[in-house]
């Protein structure tokens, strides 16, 4: 099933690309009512650390000229991700994963902390910040978080030992859902040099798609690429916000409440270990919408679940933007990332909002 899936991506991608000319000259589409006057392109923040990474970036941005179709972006998009495996030097994802391992010394835990210092053969170091534009809703609050080699994420949260980034909050649902305001934000994640052109390829995507079609534009507010412990700051005061909650805890209903939901301060909601063999301790991965509300029944976004309701992601996504819709998944597939169904923790619970490069 996985193999029939996979070909049928690469057929229908090397499809695409092949209509390019084709769709180009056929692209008729206007662009989105209420789009960012400039869009922003993915960059590193300190290119004179890592240029051959900045000029990478710089070579894959996508394009925005006007009345590009649907289409016409797709093709722009696989042509981008095909040029940045040739500039990168690599056929299949999961290669990058095994050129990190390489840099570690023999029995050593594998460590984002140690590796972020390291510098590849080609001399460029392993962790950047990169900066992505995203969509954000009206009102979001920047929220500071932090990261270091701890086993507890209280101790980060208690200690904000290095700043890793960003996130975006809002207490309410409404806030959320009320696509008509987003605005055009960007957002802060370390990552793994070898890997920033694709994580940049894949939410510059997400954003143009919303920015050419206002139906189409999925707010993210959180991106967690690169650490193994991370939080907000414990002095941030205490919140109260809206939950979404399921009264069932399995199935596949949809009969949601909004709960109330009180928390002593935002590392309550922002905070995340990483476990020992997880890509996000190479820089490998993404965790989209990354948030922890305590008390409720698959309301996160990132829930991990045995759910059926899970694979509904139109419903999700309806019911609460922060939940990706599918041609997101559809789109990191192309890209040549492990989606959440490929892969399961003990007791067959997905995590519904991580793709990574996989483990083999």
């Amino acid at each position: 099933m996985r193999f029939r899936s996979a070909l049928w991506s690469l057929v229908l991608a090397l499809g695409l690309i092949a209509a390019g000319s084709a769709a180009a000259r056929c692209a008729a589409s206007q662009p989105g009512a209420g789009a960012a006057p400039t869009p922003f392109h993915p960059k590193i923040l300190e290119p004179a650390r890592a240029p051959k990474t900045a000029r990478i970036l710089r070579q894959v941005a996508l394009s925005y000229k006007p009345h590009m179709s649907a289409r016409a972006r797709d093709i722009d998009f696989l042509q981008k991700v095909a040029l940045a495996k040739r500039l990168v030097g690599v056929r299949r994802l999961v290669e990058l994963r095994r050129q990190t391992l390489a840099l570690l010394p023999l029995d050593q835990e594998v460590s984002w902390e140690y590796l972020r210092r390291r510098h590849f053969a080609n001399g460029e170091p392993v962790g950047v910040t990169l900066q992505v534009p995203v969509w954000v809703p009206a009102g979001a609050k920047r929220i500071q978080t932090y990261c270091g080699f701890d086993k507890k994420w209280q101790t980060v949260a208690e200690t904000t030992p290095r700043p890793s980034g960003y996130v975006w909050f809002v207490r309410t649902m409404h806030q959320v859902n009320d696509q008509a305001k987003y605005q055009a934000k960007t957002i802060q994640v370390e990552v793994n040099s070898k890997f920033a052109p694709f994580a940049a390829l894949l939410v510059e995507y997400i954003f143009r798609e919303g920015w050419y079609d206002p139906a189409k534009r999925v707010p993210l507010m959180s991106l967690r690429m690169g650490e193994d412990t991370y939080a907000a700051s414990a002095a941030t005061p205490p919140v109260t916000v809206q939950c979404l909650s399921f009264p069932k805890d399995d199935g596949d209903s949809f009969d949601p409440t909004v709960d109330y939901c009180h928390y002593q301060n935002l590392a309550e909601i922002y905070h995340g270990r990483h476990a020992v063999a997880s890509n996000h301790r190479l820089g490998l991965a993404i965790d989209f919408n990354d948030s922890n509300y305590r008390g409720v029944v698959d309301g996160a976004p990132n829930a991990i679940s045995r759910d059926l309701r899970q694979y509904n992601r139109k419903a999700m996504h309806k019911l609460d933007a922060r939940n990706l819709p599918a041609w997101v998944y559809r789109v990191a597939k192309w890209e040549g990332c492990r989606l959440p169904q490929e892969w399961c923790y003990t007791g067959y619970c997905t995590d519904w909002e991580h793709i990574d490069v996989g483990t083999k």
